[in-house]
This record gives structure tokens, C-alpha cells and sequence, in this order.
């Protein structure tokens, strides 16, 4: 192992690289990036929402040989659900592998309707995840997640300034205001 600022350095590189693989649609949603994320890949994503309580998983991922399927709380705000689906997809591009105990009944039983329960129950021993891998996946979410609010507010900027052009006589909204003008009958100077 090399020292601990190399060791940041090359885990930020490889979240960086990772986060900036994913096709992050425009608008965003998080149907539209697993299904272009899937559609790359070759391999099925699917969302699956769950609500339990409040010491339930936020999400988690379970890939078998048919899919990857990828739950997720319903029980809190937009942008927090496009954290945690982000934050599997981490798991998913870093091709972690889980160790340790499976998740609780509360995600199983959400899994069930999709999945055989002796596979939900095989699959989900593999679920918790080491604390490097966890913090891959946690930086890689934040990153492409920072990078779809940089393009809203950069998007939200621009229609702001083309909003203001647009009303200054002169400044490529001239002929517009004119023609505008001259639709109500207003008069020139």
C-alpha cells in the first residue's frame, strides 16, 4: 500500500473515471439513466422502490444471472433517491462484490415479487459491502450526481441570460422586440 495522500489520490481517480462513464441522460431521471445504462451494458437494470422502517436499507443492489436489480427508498425526497440509485450504480461499475450478512426481511420481501425467494435469500448474502468499497460507490454517486446539478443550474443560467438578451433592444433580441412592437401598433421614438 503507498501512502495515505496516494491512496486518496488514486481512489478519487478511479471514482472520478467511473463517475464520468455514465451516461447521464438530459433531462435526468433515474428511469432514463438505467435504461441507458443498461442498454450500454447489454443487461437489464431494474428499480425496485422499498418503504420499511426507518433502519431499513436506503438501497441496494442484487445482480443475478437474468439482472441487476437495484431498490431504493420511496420514502424520501427526489434528489435523495437519485443519490442512492447513483450510489448502487457505483457498486455496480466498480464490480464490488459483498461480503458478510444479508439485508433484512423488509428488503426481501420487496425483492420477492421479482425474484425466487432462495434466490433473493442466496443473493443478498453477498450484499454488504466493504467500508473502501462503500465509500467508492458513495463518491461516485455524489460526483455524477454533482455533474447533473452543474448541468441544470448551468442550463438554468443560460435560459436566465437568454431571457434578459431577449429583452434589450440591440442585443440579439432586437429584431424580436420590434417585430413585437409593431404586432401591438407601437411606435418607434
Amino acid at each position: 500500500m503507498g501512502h495515505p495522500g496516494e491512496v486518496e489520490r488514486s481512489l478519487w481517480l478511479r471514482c472520478r473515471g467511473v463517475a464520468d462513464s455514465i451516461p447521464l441522460p438530459e433531462p435526468f431521471g433515474i428511469r432514463a439513466l438505467t435504461d441507458s445504462l443498461a442498454r450500454r451494458r447489454g443487461r437489464p437494470i431494474e428499480l425496485i422502490p422499498l418503504s420499511g422502517p426507518a433502519h431499513s436499507p436506503c438501497g441496494v443492489l442484487v445482480s443475478t444471472d437474468r439482472a441487476d436489480y437495484i431498490g431504493y427508498a420511496v420514502d424520501t425526497t427526489t434528489l435523495h433517491q437519485q443519490h442512492i440509485v447513483l450510489h448502487e450504480i457505483g457498486h455496480l461499475l466498480c464490480r464490488h462484490t459483498g461480503v458478510g450478512p444479508g439485508l433484512g426481511e423488509e428488503v426481501r420481501e420487496a425483492l420477492t415479487p421479482r425474484l425466487s425467494g432462495e434466490l433473493v435469500r442466496r443473493v443478498l448474502g453477498r450484499s454488504a459491502y466493504t467500508q473502501r468499497q462503500e465509500r467508492e460507490a458513495e463518491l461516485v454517486a455524489s460526483l455524477a450526481l454533482h455533474r447533473v446539478l452543474l448541468r441544470r443550474r448551468s442550463s438554468l443560467v443560460g435560459h436566465l441570460a437568454e431571457g434578459v438578451l431577449r429583452s434589450v433592444p440591440g442585443l440579439g433580441g432586437a429584431r424580436e422586440h420590434g417585430a413585437a412592437r409593431a404586432r401591438h401598433g407601437v411606435q418607434h421614438g
